[in-house]
């Protein structure tokens, strides 16, 4: 079983998300790393935490447990697009384009869940996360 670049896999679909990136949701995108002080809007920073070979209807995937955190300046706008997100992926149950991957299915979703209740009060930024396991099969499989 191949591989999949999983976090690039998702982004590119966070990117390019319809009802994802717009305002009051990931308005600012998903990357790979925290960008620096946004004075507004969401972001997702998402990262590969594990992986395993999977069967799903008979064809082998790369089932790949993603991380996501949704950053934001207000607590507010941080959960809505936490839950915008995990809807998102909720939604996810046939064969969904992303980026060079196809995404078979989205399972495992937990969250959001609030990292730091007192983050606002220290001048940083509110983070919900989110984490799922995405399978993932090549675009040419």
């Amino acid at each position: 079983m191949a591989r999949v670049t999983a976090v690039t896999a998702v982004l590119a679909w966070v990117n390019t998300h319809p009802t994802l990136k717009m305002p009051g949701r990931l308005d600012l995108g998903a990357f790979r790393t925290q960008i620096r002080s946004p004075s507004r809007g969401a972001y997702l920073w998402v990262t590969r935490l594990d992986g395993t070979d999977a069967l799903i209807a008979e064809e082998a995937a790369d089932q790949a447990r993603i991380a996501g955190v949704v950053f934001a300046a207000t607590n507010e706008a941080a959960e809505a697009a936490a839950v915008a997100y995990a809807n998102a992926l909720d939604a996810v149950r046939t064969r969904t384009p992303m980026g060079d991957a196809v995404c078979l299915v989205v399972d495992g979703i937990t969250g959001p869940q609030m990292l730091d209740d007192q983050a606002g009060e220290r001048g940083e930024l509110y983070a919900y996360q989110v984490d799922a396991d995405f399978f993932l099969i090549n675009g040419g499989s």
